[in-house]
């Protein structure tokens, strides 16, 4: 499977400190790339210059063999993400408003752009709430329509930043079944987040990044057969994924704590 979506050598600095050196992360269709590491480790810069949010210091980040700033703004017709400390939704309109503002962005008629919606707003019972201003819904169901009004062009990439947090069980339950299904039918995926659950659940890849270098990266279960045999597991037994991040981070945390970027 070829990366659809590639951060090459890319490095970030702010007012000279680094915050991400020589990263190379690529996404795959299909595919679900959970990137891990403690508070500060350069997650969300990564993720920020992959979507173009955000541009390298150095090195470069491209989508389908060519460079980001080379597709302007039609990027996002290919591209989505749903950022942890932004919304794709506004406050004072209803959901149906919401969804037809969006859509009317993308060039969609009203119709059609709750035609492209349906199935996913199925999935996360979202029908219920869409007559109400968004601002009175739970955070959980914000994110939910967030993730809906990012599906509208049908992306091919969808970047998530912590998207999980602040949803409850059943919340959660309904977003990562959702993340699973859009895998399966090609989109490929990258998704932050500290709930190791969240992880643990959705991911087919690994990257690990700790000080803004890539520590460990390949393919999930590789990641967890190899920490838990450096941990001293028996043969044949794995460890969780939160018992393997807390031994590889429990001294770093504290440190990673200081820094601004997530």
């Amino acid at each position: 499977m070829d990366e659809i979506l590639v951060a090459q050598d890319v490095s970030k600095e702010f007012k000279g400190k680094s915050a991400v050196s020589h990263v190379t992360i690529g996404v795959r269709s299909g595919r679900i790339m959970g990137l891990l590491g403690p508070n500060g480790a350069g997650k969300s810069t990564t993720l920020r210059m992959m979507c173009g949010l955000m541009q390298p210091t150095s090195g470069s980040v491209d989508f389908k063999g060519e460079p980001l700033e080379k597709w302007k703004s039609s990027l996002y017709t290919h591209l989505s993400c749903v950022l942890e400390d932004s919304s794709l939704t506004y406050m004072f309109l209803t959901g149906w408003n919401n969804l037809a503002y969006q859509g009317a962005l993308y060039g969609f008629s009203r119709k059609e752009a709750f035609a492209r919606s349906q199935s996913l707003m199925d999935a996360l019972a979202l029908a219920e709430h869409m007559d109400k201003p968004v601002g009175d819904w739970s955070r959980g169901t914000q994110q939910k329509l967030a993730l809906v009004t990012a599906m509208l062009p049908r992306p091919q990439v969808l970047i998530l930043d912590e998207p999980t947090l602040g949803l409850d069980v059943v919340a959660k339950r309904d977003f990562l079944n959702a993340i699973k299904e859009l895998a399966r039918r090609g989109m490929g995926i990258i998704i932050s987040s500290h709930q190791s659950e969240v992880i643990e659940e959705v991911a087919d890849d690994i990257t690990l990044i700790s000080h803004g270098h890539i520590q460990w990266q390949g393919v999930y279960q590789d990641f967890i057969d190899a920490h838990s045999q450096q941990m001293g597991a028996a043969e044949g037994v794995s460890y969780d994924l939160e018992k393997i991040l807390l031994a590889l981070f429990d001294e770093q945390v504290g440190a990673g704590e200081e820094g601004e970027d997530d």
